[in-house]
């Protein structure tokens, strides 16, 4: 069975926006857009580890691709999309 799910428009997840990353409510980390692949994927760089306990796995700076629609996102300060 396929996962239905909402795309994100390309226009509101722009390279250079920071954000705040939540999974089911539990804040991990906020993040740098680098490369938003369209549709589900995009490049994140971490900022900073929001769960003390999953802090290890989210270094400051560290770079990988996340699958947006499995998360809550939340603009935080820095540049954001007019």
């Amino acid at each position: 069975m396929k996962i239905q799910h909402d795309k994100v428009p390309v226009e509101e997840f722009t390279p250079g926006s920071h954000y705040k990353v939540s999974m089911q409510g539990r804040p991990l980390y906020t993040a740098e857009v680098i490369k938003f692949h369209g549709g589900c994927w995009a490049t994140v760089k971490i900022e900073t580890a929001l769960d003390a306990e999953m802090a290890k796995h989210y270094v400051p700076g560290t770079t990988f691709d996340i699958k947006v629609a499995q998360y809550e996102i939340d603009p935080v300060g820095g540049p954001q999309p007019d």
